[in-house]
Formats: structure tokens, sequence, C-alpha cells
């Protein structure tokens, strides 16, 4: 198949030019990298070249709003240690000794991936564990979270961490209960060992990053915002190699957006302002209010069901709130980790804190996860115009977390009917790897709620349908990136960002969302997956009008 033709038109297929479209059309051509039309066959205009789809049904292009590319990438180049890997500690135990065995002992042994959820231990492997198999080689495990570090006495040493180290600010070490370091770290603790620990190889990395980008397409993803620049290894470190990709002058698969961790000052020393591009946009700044679920660090205001503990903020918030106003004073669009109701409500304060000393239109900032919604939140983001940008994969993913943290307050988590029904925008996205990458798994658990996982749903009156669903990942990540003005439908003068599916996720007797195969991904024109069955009416069939 031409991967670009000046004009081309798709027929024979189910169209949709929007998710809220019941009436399909059968053809459209672009050209130019947009729609030019869309209709019936008897009636297309001419076009250089015409993909028969042989009955695919097509929709607008995906985007993730909140993925961790860098991240997904950083992993490729370490031992897989998840549940699917490594079912026990045993089990991840032994990937890592057959690393440490395949190295020099002064290189570092690197696991990601590891969630202590799906170990038959249902814990984290231990320092000791580790130093018993492994005594000479530091080894570092990032859970799949990113917020969480597991480490042995190799790595503690050349860490220059030890029993005495104090706990950082928004962070701790794990301890024993008679005040040893168990190996275990969170939050800020676990990010100073990320950023102190040597670095992947630039190259490879950047290999992996471009590899990461391509595969995003073959889900039908044809936008994505990177969540944090500077999560996984610092600001700069990252920084460098996205803008090494992007200097080598290669037209990518996907329309990327950045979200910067970075102060507003810190920004303003690096020469960073605000700035929107169809491909290449940074117009956002990235915070942490709080902690996570799975590590009982979320703020909440009341205590978990399984832990007589309120978790943390990452900051001192009056601080963290002056930041969020300096940051929206410049012109910024504000992105911020909120998981508990604690969190949620001290960010939805200083947007609104923000706003009325420095009114601006159109700010759009965003919650990320919105996970424990705080009483009287959504009116108040409604007034604001704020985003909800959640990852309904959660559910799946975490559903043991979930369980244990909030008993029987769990139907209150991830909202999405609520949300919906406030007339706040709702955005779903997967905050991969700690979701799930795809988004047909982040749309099947925003519907069934996480049913088809072997359980009663999570909050089912938090459900939505499969149109809304769509509809968040298509017109609502055009709307997270301020792009829904010419992308997110396939209406003539959009842009042709299409996906053509194996089947019709509106139809009722759809097979199971999850088990959706994009057939062809189209950014900006252009084919960037074609996954058609080889055989001919599948095929490209040349022709002229």
């Amino acid at each position: 198949m031409t991967s670009r033709a000046r004009s081309l038109r798709l027929t024979n297929a189910r169209i949709y030019r929007s998710a809220w479209d019941e009436t399909p059309a059968d053809s459209i051509v672009v050209s130019d990298g947009k729609v030019v039309w869309i209709g019936a066959a008897d009636v297309a205009p001419s076009a250089d070249e015409t993909i028969d789809l042989a009955g695919a049904t097509v929709i607008p292009g995906l985007t993730d709003a909140h993925i961790h590319l860098f991240a997904i990438a950083h992993a490729r180049l370490q031992v897989p240690v998840t549940p699917r890997d490594a079912p026990t500690i045993s089990d991840v135990l032994d990937l890592l000794v057959a690393r440490a065995r395949a190295i020099p002992c002064d290189k570092w042994v690197y696991g990601a991936g590891l969630d202590e959820n799906g170990l038959a231990e249902h814990r984290l492997p231990t320092r000791a564990e580790i130093d018993v198999v492994i005594p000479d080689h530091p080894v570092l495990i990032r859970r799949f979270c990113g917020h969480v570090a597991v480490v042995n006495s190799a790595a503690l040493r050349l860490l220059d961490i030890d029993d005495a180290t104090a706990d950082p600010e928004g962070g701790t070490f794990g301890r024993s209960e008679d005040g040893r370091l168990d190996g275990s770290a969170k939050e800020s603790a676990a990010e100073l060992i990320f950023r102190a620990a040597p670095p992947m190889d630039r190259n490879e990395l950047t290999t992996a990053l471009r590899a990461t980008i391509a595969d995003s397409a073959r889900f039908g993803l044809i936008a994505a915002v990177e969540a944090a620049v500077g999560f996984t290894v610092g600001f700069d470190d990252e920084f460098a190699i996205w803008n090494e990709i992007r200097a080598n002058g290669d037209v990518l698969p996907m329309r990327l957006g950045f979200m910067n961790q970075l102060d507003p000052a810190e920004a303003a020393a690096r020469g960073l302002a605000p700035t929107q591009n169809v491909d290449w946009q940074s117009m956002t700044l990235k915070y942490f209010a709080d902690g996570i679920v799975g590590a009982r660090t979320s703020a909440v205001s009341e205590d978990f069901f399984d832990t007589p503990s309120r978790g943390m903020f990452m900051r001192d918030e009056t601080e963290l709130q002056r930041v969020i106003a300096d940051a929206h004073a410049d012109g910024w669009q504000v992105a911020v980790h909120c998981t508990g109701d604690r969190g949620i409500d001290c960010i939805i304060e200083a947007y609104e804190k923000a706003q009325a000393a420095y009114p601006r239109a159109d700010a759009r900032h965003r919650i990320e996860h919105y996970f424990v919604p705080p009483a009287g939140g959504l009116a108040r983001m409604k007034a604001l115009g704020a985003l909800v940008v959640t990852q309904p994969s959660f559910l799946t993913r975490m559903r043991r977390s979930i369980a244990g943290a909030f008993g029987p307050r769990a139907d209150r988590c991830y909202p999405g009917r609520s949300v919906i029904d406030a007339g706040v925008t709702y955005i779903a996205s997967s905050d991969a790897p700690t979701g799930s990458w795809s988004p047909w798994d982040g749309i099947a658990d925003a519907v069934s709620r996480a049913s088809d996982s072997g359980g009663a749903p999570i909050g089912q009156g938090e459900a939505i349908s499969v149109r809304e669903a769509i509809h968040s990942y298509t017109v609502g990540g055009a709307i997270a990136m301020k792009q829904e003005d010419w992308r997110g439908t396939l209406m003539p003068g959009m842009a042709a960002d299409l996906i053509a599916l194996d089947r019709d996720p509106f139809a009722a007797e759809c097979f199971p969302l999850k088990e959706t195969q994009v057939l062809l991904t189209m950014v900006r024109g252009a084919v960037v997956h074609d996954a058609m069955p080889q055989f001919p009416e599948w095929r490209s069939a040349a022709a002229s009008a």
C-alpha cells in the first residue's frame, strides 16, 4: 500500500465521522493531510488511489492524553519482572540472577514492571532476599507505577544510603521493625534512587523510544501527550533525548504533546515558554500533589481501609499552590497528578486562586487521575473549565489494590458517569506503563468497570457508554491538547487522522472490545500502520475516476 498518495479514497467500509455518528458513510477521500469529502461511494470524487477496506470500520484516530512513552522505552532495556513474566518473588529473583550472571559485577541489574498485587506473595521482594542471590551486583527494580523502587545492599552502598538516612520530604524509605532499611523506597525517596543510578545507554534508549512511538500506531494512537518529561530519569536528560529525535528531522507516526515536570522559574531558566504545535506541542507544566493508591501515599481525607494512614503531599501545599499560580500567570496549562480527595481539593483550590488572581480565558487546567473525588469537586471543576484526565484500565490492573485500600468505598473510585453528567470534560487515557498501553482496554474498562476481569464491576453507576468512551479518546484527547478545532472528527477540512478496525465497536453484537484489532492507522493522510490481511479483497486497488 502506498504510504501517502496525493489523494486517497478509502471505500467499502463503515466510516463514522465521530463517536456520535449513527449513519456512517461508506467512503472517504483525503488529500494533503485533510479530509476533503465523506459520503456514499457512488458519488465520491476522483482520487489518485483507492483502498478497498472490505467492510472494516473506520473511526477518528485515538489520542492518549496521558502516557509515559519514555518510561515504556526505558523499561524495554531492563529485565521484565511483571506478574506475567514472573508470578512469584522466586521467579522475579531468578530473572534478575540470570541477568547478573550475564554482566560484569560492576554493572547494575535493572528490573521493571514489578507489581506485588500480581505476585503470589502479594508483597514486594526485600533487600535481604535479593542479597542472598545477588550479593555483588547493585540491583534496582522499578515498580510498574514508577513511584516505588526496590534495591539491594550493594545498590544502597553505592548510593550512600544507610539505616541512618532520613526520609526526604514527600517520600519514605521502607524499614523493618528494627528500623533497618528493607530495600523499598516510595515517592521522592524512590525518585532520589532513580536519579542517582547510572543511566541507560543513550543510543539504545533513543532507539527504544523511536520503536515505542512507532508501536503506538498499532493500537490506533495518532497522538499522545508525554505525561511528565523528567519523571523517569530527570528532565534535562529526557529533554535532550526528545530533542535529539526531533532534530533528526524524521516525520514521526504520531502527533506529540509534552508535559514538562518543571516549576515555572525552571522552565524560564531553560528558555521554555508555552507553545502550541500541530506535531510537537509543549504548553503544559506537570506537578505531583500526592502519591498513589498502591503505595497508600494518596492524600485522602479518611484512613485507608487496610492502613491507618491518610497518605501524603509531595510538597508543601501552600508552596504547591503558589507554583501553580505562577505557572498560570505565565500562560501555561497546568496538569497535576492527584489521586486522593484531599489532594484533589487542594489543587482545585489552587486553580480557583490562580484564576481569581490572574484571570485567563480557556486555561484548560487538568487533574490527572481524579481517583477519589472530593465532595462538590465536579461543580468547581466545571466552573473552572478544568479537565478530568482519567485511566479506566486501572480498574482492572489495580483491582486488588483498590479493594484493599478502600473496601466498600471503592465504588467511588475513578468516576466516569458523574464527571460527564456534571458537564466536566472527561478524557480517558492509559498512564502506560502503569495502565494498559492499549486504548481498547481503557475503553472497555470505562464501559464495563472491569467486570470482565473476573469480578463484580467497580462502581457500576460510574459506567459510561461505548460512544462516550471513544469520544473521550478522540475529541476528548484533542480537547486536552487544544486541537479539537482541526482534529478529532472526520469531517471535510479536519485532519486525516483515522483508523480502520476489524469490528464495529458501536454494534451491539461487537466482540469483546479488548480484542479489537487496528488494521490501519493514518496520520496526516499517510498510512503509518498497515495490518490488513494479505488476501486480495483487503488490498489497495488501483483506481481512477
